[in-house]
Parts: C-alpha cells; structure tokens; sequence
C-alpha cells in the first residue's frame, strides 16, 4: 500500500514523509519487526504499544501509524490516527476491495484450523493463495492476514470468536465471496450461554457477505441443519441429504476414504470428522470452478497443523496421539472416535474443558459415557473438571480409571499405569498444560 492509500483508509494525517511512499510490510510485534516494515502499536488492557516505538525504529521499522503526536526521526513517515487498532482494520479492508481477489472466510465451533488448512490445500491446485497463518483469526490476526495480500487470487481466512459481535467485525472487513461454517458446538458457551447464541454468533460470518456471495454449511451438525432448512445455502454430509455427499466411508487408524460421484477420496490424517473438512474442501472448490481431478488431489496432499492430533512411536511399540492443543466437547468426542479404532490397549488421557461455565459437570459428564461406549480400556482424569470425565466414565463400565489433581499427580504415577504396545491419547485445554504430560512421554520412553 502506498501511504496515500493508508490515510485514504484511515482518514489519518501525514506528519512526516513521502505521502507517493510505498509500505509493503505491516506489524504489531517489534520483537518481528523487519527493515522497511510499517510499525502498528496497538493499545491493550494491559500495555501500549506507543511505548515501544523508539524499538520498533531500532530494529527496523520504516513507518508507523499512531495515535500519539511526538519527536520522530525526520526520516521515518509517521501518520496520525484516532485509534490504531480500528487503523489496522480499515487499512485491511481497504487492501482487500482494491484487489482481484476472492475471499473464502470459515469459522465454527471446532475444526477451523483444519478446515481452512484443507480449503487452502484444495485452492492452491488451481490459484496462487494466501492463507490465514497458525490461529490468527482474531481482530488484529485477521487483518494483518489480509494485508499480506499480493498478488495472490484467492484468500482463505478463518475466523474465531469468544462473544456476539466479533465475527460480525471480521465479516464486515473481509467481505466473504464464500462463507464455510464448520459445525456449531458448545465452545465458548460459557461465554454466550447457549447454543442457540453460538448459531448466532456463527452466522455473523454472512453479515459481510457479497451480495451474490455464498453460505457453505455442515448439514450434518443439527443446529445448521436446521438453518438450512429454512435458508437457501450449500451443504455438506455424511449423514444428512446434502449437496456434497459422502458414501461408503472407511475409516481406520491413519486415514479414511470415502467415495463423492463414484470418485474415491483418500484423507491422509486420521478421524472420520476429516472427511467433512473434505466435503467442505470440495464444496469450496467447485464454487471456485476447480476440477474434480484437482480437488481429490488437494485432499490427498493435505497434512495436518502440528498438536492437533499428532502420532509418535515410543519405545515399547507405544504410539502417542498428542491432541494438546486445545479441547472442547466436540474435538474430545472426534479424538475419543481416533483413538476407538485402534485394536491395541487404547488409554485416554484427558484434562478439563475449560470455559463452559454452568455447562461443564454435564458436558464432561457426556465425555465420560463417551469413553465407554467407545470402549477406551484405560482413562486418567487431570483437573477439576475432569473428575467428571472419571466418575461417567467409572458409572459407565470402564473398570480402569484414575484421577488426578495436577500434571505432576499424574507423571508420578504413570510408569505403573502403562504398558508395552498402548495407543496413548493426551488431549485437554491448553490451559491445563498437557504438553508437560507429552513432553514427559516423549522423553521417558523415547523411541530408539
């Protein structure tokens, strides 16, 4: 963007430089500042970014947008703006109505991440594509995803929230040519206190919908597909009649295949809930115009983001699946199904579900029950929360179950609870700090 262009999307005033200059990089962080990047400090509860201007000029910054009038050095541009954070998401959108580019936005309960991963996978056999990095798929992650924007043809952007209002916000920026949502879960409903509150928190994804834009949803999940009912959108399922239909759907421990228009689809990442990212994937790719042939390959090329269900060998033929970066009812449910199909000794260890307020004795009472229809031969319980996980569980016919108060409760006792050839799941919120748990897998049974 050229600073022209900044203080047209900003409605901000040019203190110093070349208003004809063009900024191509963008950041909040000085501790990633690169030479000729365009400095943002960004207000929060907690700290002021204003204060670290004079190290975002030290390391590398070229420009800065703020909210504070001051001495600057003469050759640095500074512009001036009311609020740096509405700044960067004016900039973002600007950015985005003056480029060719279509923009496929997803969000929902559970499965974001995976989903955009999967979309992006799909798109990138056809357009060159931008994806949103990691989780950054807030206020300030998405438009800075935005802003990355070069010449690419296609945006895959996720979008999260925590309360009403936010999605809307990014909708409103982004301005979706296609809209995915993934399913509508109970994340977060601590927050919004039902899931009639999250369908609608979800569905702000269309507030900044194109006109002729199109609403891609999980015909499956039953709040949508009650939507759907009453709605004219595209779907996707397993179950329900849907537009993107899968059939004969296998599912084993490190893939699943299905058959969509008698053309066989392999998933090479375990679970079945990853051929709906792939209906999705495909739904996404046909509104693209993408050939079948193009879209099966995406599919297949497709490799999963780093904790959300990664498989180790360890030493004693063990094997870890390391879920540990976050959990909520309908991700604890999809790994528990993972971990179902294994013939080995199949042993769950599970942490609270954090934020789910009034709702959290039920929902991880229901994990409990899940546990033993699945027939999980072994559970260890971490938290407070969990112990309900345990106690279900226990009710439920699993004759093995432990619960602990913390991590370190639980690697005590560990080595007596495992042994040779156990498929071992560690899943929790990050919260609960699981990672203490796979670190001290890894290490203790490292594999030759």
């Amino acid at each position: 963007m050229k600073v022209k262009d900044i203080l047209a999307a900003t409605n901000g005033k040019l203190l110093q430089g070349d208003i004809n200059a063009d900024i191509r990089s963008f950041n909040q962080d000085t501790r990633k500042i690169q030479p000729g990047d365009m400095y943002i400090p960004l207000v929060g509860e907690v700290f002021d970014g204003h204060a670290f201007i004079e190290t975002a000029f030290q390391n590398g910054a070229g420009s800065i947008i703020t909210a504070k009038e001051g001495d600057y050095p003469a050759d640095k541009t500074v512009i001036l703006v009311a609020d740096t954070l509405k700044a960067l998401q004016d900039m973002a959108h600007y950015h985005r109505m003056h480029k060719n580019v279509k923009v496929v936005a997803i969000t929902g309960s559970v499965g974001k991440t995976s989903t955009k991963d999967m979309i992006a996978s799909v798109i990138e056999t056809k357009y060159k594509t931008l994806k949103t990095l990691g989780n950054y798929n807030n206020q300030i992650g998405l438009p800075l995803t935005i802003l990355r924007l070069q010449d690419e043809e296609v945006m895959v952007l996720e979008m999260g929230m925590n309360n009403l209002g936010e999605i809307h916000e990014l909708s409103l920026i982004a301005e979706p040519d296609i809209a995915v949502i993934t399913n509508v879960g109970t994340a977060h409903i601590g927050n919004l206190g039902s899931r009639d509150n999250i369908l609608k928190a979800k569905l702000e994804i269309i507030d900044g919908l194109k006109e002729d834009g199109k609403l891609i949803i999980n015909n499956d999940n039953d709040k949508l597909h009650e939507y759907a009912l009453n709605h004219e959108v595209i779907t996707f399922g397993m179950e329900q009649p849907s537009l993107y239909q899968a059939s004969d759907i296998v599912s084993i421990p490190h893939l699943s295949t299905f058959k969509w228009k008698n053309r066989l689809v392999t998933v090479n990442v375990p679970g079945s809930h990853f051929v709906s990212n792939a209906l999705a994937a495909i739904a996404v790719g046909d509104q693209l115009k993408i050939e079948p042939e193009l879209m099966i390959k995406g599919i297949e090329s497709f490799e999963l983001t780093k904790k959300r269900m990664d498989f180790y060998s360890l030493s004693q033929n063990m094997t870890l699946i390391d879920g540990t970066y976050n959990a909520n009812l309908d991700s604890m449910m999809s790994s528990i199904d993972v971990l179902s199909k294994y013939k080995e000794r199949k042993v769950a260890i599970l942490a609270d579900m954090l934020e789910l307020g009034e709702f959290s004795e039920d929902l991880h009472r229901q994990v409990g029950s899940t546990l033993a229809k699945k027939k999980i031969d072994l559970v260890i319980c971490i938290g407070k929360e969990s112990k309900f996980i345990e106690d279900s569980a226990k009710r439920n016919g699993i004759k093995e179950t432990y619960h602990f108060k913390d991590n370190d409760a639980a690697i005590r006792q560990l080595d007596g609870l495992l042994k040779p050839e156990d498929i071992l799941l560690v899943k929790g919120s990050q919260g609960m700090n699981l990672v203490e748990i796979t670190r001290y897998l890894m290490e203790r049974y490292k594999a030759a």
